[in-house]
């Protein structure tokens, strides 16, 4: 695509033929991150494993969406609701968690990221949310999208301070991704925004 005003972006939500390019997100985002300071996150994202998570829990495929552009999958989107399994984050209530967000690289710049969070605040009012929620590495450079869409950081905790500087030196630790996303140990801290419904 050679300009973002040429792509056209539907989003749609997540089908079994999906799960294929859902595996491609999600390794390429998570290999930006490393566990044990060497290991890729991404090492284990692979179509059985999305396979196996959304029939562990059939419910979490009505609150996922794809990016389409000319038919090809370019973005993925994931939100949690209160009692759905989330292992970052107990989900509140009266709240919707966006688990995931990911957009092909060659893709940024489209609005796809826009447009899916767009889609989970529908996603969250339809289930009587009265906010939304997502963590963020420091140092991401969708910390402005998020901005823009009305997310506001939340200061952190004392108590969870030490844990996320043991959290990020352990599972993040320094990284130099090789696409030149900045390595998220410069920041080394968790950023948890909430906008409201």
């Amino acid at each position: 695509m050679s300009s973002a005003e040429a792509a056209v972006v539907t989003i749609e939500a997540v089908q079994e033929k999906h799960f294929a390019d859902l595996a491609r997100l999600q390794k390429e985002f998570l290999n930006s991150k490393v566990m044990c300071c060497c290991v890729p996150l991404g090492v284990f994202a692979n179509e059985a494993e999305v396979r196996k998570a959304f029939h562990k829990c059939p419910e979490m495929m009505k609150v996922a969406a794809v990016a389409l552009v000319d038919d090809q999958v370019m973005g993925f989107i994931q939100v949690v609701l209160h009692g759905m399994p989330c292992e970052i984050h107990t989900v509140e209530k009266d709240e919707a968690y966006v688990y995931m967000i990911a957009v092909d690289p060659d893709a940024r710049g489209m609005g796809i990221g826009s447009k899916l969070l767009e889609w989970a605040d529908d996603i969250g009012r339809q289930h009587g949310c009265e906010k939304i929620s997502l963590d963020v590495l420091g140092g991401n450079k969708a910390i402005g999208l998020y901005e823009r869409k009305g997310y506001v950081a939340k200061p952190a905790s004392c108590f969870s301070l030490p844990a996320m500087f043991f959290f990020v030196s352990c599972f993040v630790g320094l990284r130099i991704h090789p696409s030149g996303s900045p390595p998220y140990w410069d920041y080394g801290k968790d950023i948890f925004m909430v906008k409201k419904l």
